[in-house]
């Protein structure tokens, strides 16, 4: 359900009232049904009539997959009468940690197949007393996963729908929040999450890097190339200019790809982040390493926000989410765009749907 506070049970409502979405999954709200419902009256205020039916259930099996009902697993109590839209509240960052604990339980057990998120506020949740900076990090405790790897993706949702998503979709073009851009096609895998970036030097080690590399490798053959083509970028300007600008790429990134060459891999670099991702965007390689946070973010971003998928590698579930925070500024207001929660709902399909 993401933040309560935050624009993520409006974008879930507006995604599940998408007919298409049904066409590739069975959607099943997990958080509170009463935020799903406030949700609803906020989305849809001038044609209750013409609204889905939010549905309470107590089991995933009581789920009916059905256009026009919202199945929500109740696992919290959180209302929307003890907290105000776009600010910061230890409940609702509480009610948050429930709902992604509950998640990764039931698809841990193989009765969900996938998770999809929205947005929590980081803040909210340390609020509550969880010790981690995002859901990357917190889904790779709950699971146990030593190498979880946070990867950007664009995705162009209308080649898994079967007809009117892109009509659909067209709607939210208006939203002064959503990209009108063609999906330009880029993958970004990184490093480094979420730490200071005075911090990021000392978080990198050759086997980090090569971690990263190796799982990024594997998760492209998963999404259908047989042979992925990566670069890692430097760290430091024109990637160091051997050892001129900085120490890291001699002692971490060079050994690193040194390493995944032996073992088989097509990867180049370190190259300067200023004119990789242009060439990475014509189709050079298939994915680029990035160092750290914005680094990859902001390119990416640039060129595809509201189409872009985050997708958590290395843990033993599938988990996708969306490629924007909580949007504080705007929630309550039902202008928040979904289009980058139904293209994390498509992502999480074909990655569930290739590992079984």
């Amino acid at each position: 359900m993401g933040d309560a506070a935050g624009i993520g049970p409006e974008i879930i409502v507006k995604a599940l009232t998408n007919k298409n979405v049904y066409q590739i999954c069975q959607p099943i709200v997990i958080g509170s049904v009463a935020i799903i419902q406030h949700a609803l009256r906020l989305v849809s205020p001038k044609s209750p009539g013409n609204s889905p039916q939010i549905s309470a259930i107590q089991s995933t099996k009581q789920t009916t997959a059905t256009p026009g009902r919202i199945d929500v697993l109740d696992v919290s109590s959180l209302t929307p009468d003890v907290f105000s839209h776009g600010k910061i509240d230890a409940q609702c960052g509480s009610a948050a940690v429930k709902a992604i604990e509950a998640a990764v339980k039931l698809t841990l057990d193989g009765t969900l197949d996938g998770i999809t998120t929205a947005p929590i506020c980081k803040a909210a949740i340390q609020r509550a007393g969880s010790p981690f900076p995002g859901h990357t990090e917190m889904l790779a405790s709950l699971t146990q996963s030593e190498k979880s790897v946070m990867m950007l993706k664009t995705w162009d949702t209308s080649r898994q729908f079967e007809s009117g998503v892109s009509a659909d979709l067209e709607k939210t073009k208006k939203n002064p929040y959503t990209s009108t851009n063609p999906v330009e096609h880029l993958t970004v895998s990184f490093v480094t999450n979420h730490i200071p970036i005075a911090e990021v030097s000392q978080q990198l080690s050759v086997k980090r890097i090569s971690d990263v590399i190796q799982i990024t490798h594997e998760a492209l053959i998963q999404f259908g190339i047989e042979y992925p083509r990566l670069v890692v970028a430097g760290l430091n300007p024109h990637a160091g200019e051997e050892g001129m600008f900085g120490k890291e790429e001699e002692t971490y990134i060079k050994p690193a790809i040194r390493q995944v060459h032996a073992a088989g891999f097509q990867v180049d670099g370190p190259l300067p982040a200023d004119t990789l991702f242009k060439k990475a965007i014509r189709g050079e390689w298939d994915a680029v390493i990035a160092m750290y946070h914005d680094q990859g973010n902001i390119p990416i971003k640039l060129i595809g926000f509201g189409q872009i998928v985050n997708i958590t590698l290395g843990l033993p579930i599938v988990r996708t989410s969306v490629d924007h925070g909580t949007a504080f500024d705007i929630a309550g207001q039902g202008i928040a765009s979904e289009t980058s929660l139904i293209a994390a709902l498509a992502a999480a399909t074909q990655l569930a749907s290739s590992q079984q």
